[in-house]
């Protein structure tokens, strides 16, 4: 049977972004819905909700999922929820349900990617022009996701991982300070405990008390009454008149993000590229300098002429892993034999 219609949805720790695409065109939704995770209780109400407003959901599905897929089950890491194809099946009388790391539904919308296209993408470093087989992408968001892209003789290979929980290696004093620190709260301490957005306030409060900063009033102001102050950080940053504590946040953000796209783009040789996503850089551009994250970039000794080869883009599109995900669909679908 041919599908004329795709459900997919990016599972994340803080918010579901949920579409529905059209098989002929895997770039715009038919419709689009965001929901806040924390008013509900799993993706079953979430897709109950979402049913109610479009009237019914296709019959093939595909969820990208923050957390570990093992086959045709999926762990949430951020939250307490668990998902098993064979339930939604039943529950919504879908045909096909495919899950997938977030990350691999993000690094497979780099296969369909104009990467020359500014609207698209933000180039950081421009690297060389010989390119390679494999492309890396890191991406913070609620956690730090990692993931790769192989095309070889034809084929492509694209696999989200849980590189982000790797642990975090400080490069200078401050970072060996701020290791320090962490390690009074918990341990280990990985690259997502600092660079994804939950990592933002924790480096808030590390800077306000290592480098003896004030915080700024108008930024406490932002923040009084809310749970998560990430916001209230970010906007404080890139605010006309900004707060040079949030601004001293983030570059220390962007310069351990920078190290830690290094480390992945030397583990996999990503003469392809690394590709940053998650919706919190965006923001940063043009309002914020990624010197820093250059120059931690490149600071890997005798690799650092390796490392100025390999470019580094910052993603644009915020809906890179619905694309990728449904593009990801289509295939699973033609492989089966159900595609247009």
């Amino acid at each position: 049977m041919k599908t004329t219609t795709f459900l997919v949805a990016d599972v994340g720790g803080t918010k579901t972004d949920m579409a529905i695409f059209n098989a002929l065109d895997l770039r715009t939704p038919l419709q689009y819905q965001r929901f806040i995770n924390a008013r509900y209780s799993g993706l079953e109400e979430i897709l109950g909700q979402f049913m109610a407003i479009a009237g019914s959901l296709p019959a093939v599905a595909c969820f990208a999922v923050a957390g570990i897929v093992d086959e045709n089950r999926a762990r949430m890491t951020n939250l307490p929820w668990r998902l098993d194809c064979g339930h939604l099946k039943a529950r919504f009388g879908f045909t096909s349900v495919v899950l997938i790391n977030d990350l691999t539904a993000v690094a497979n919308c780099l296969t369909s990617l104009d990467r020359d296209n500014p609207s698209e993408v933000y180039t950081i470093l421009s690297g060389g022009t010989v390119g390679g087989a494999v492309t890396g992408i890191v991406a913070p968001g609620t956690g730090l996701g990692e993931g790769y892209v192989v095309q070889l003789s034809g084929k492509t290979f694209v696999t989200g991982s849980e590189g982000g929980h790797a642990d975090f290696a400080p490069v200078d004093a401050e970072q060996m300070a701020l290791l320090s620190w962490m390690q009074k709260g918990q341990t280990p301490v990985s690259y997502e405990s600092l660079v994804a957005g939950p990592g933002l306030v924790r480096l808030y409060d590390f800077c306000k008390d290592y480098h003896s900063m004030d915080e700024s009033a108008v930024v406490l102001g932002d923040m009084a009454g809310k749970v998560d102050r990430t916001p209230s950080i970010v906007r404080g940053a890139i605010a006309p008149q900004p707060c040079p504590l949030c601004q001293r946040v983030i570059q220390l953000f962007l310069r351990i993000l920078g190290s830690e796209a290094g480390n992945l783009a030397l583990k996999i040789y990503a003469k392809g590229g690394i590709y940053l996503g998650g919706g919190l850089l965006p923001r940063l551009v043009n309002h914020v300098k990624f010197d820093g994250f250059r120059a931690s970039f490149l600071n890997k000794g005798p690799m650092s002429a390796v490392m100025a080869e390999i470019p580094v883009k910052l993603l644009l599109n915020k809906d890179a892993a619905l694309v990728g995900a449904a593009a990801y669909l289509a295939e699973f679908l033609k492989e089966k034999g159900q595609g247009l």
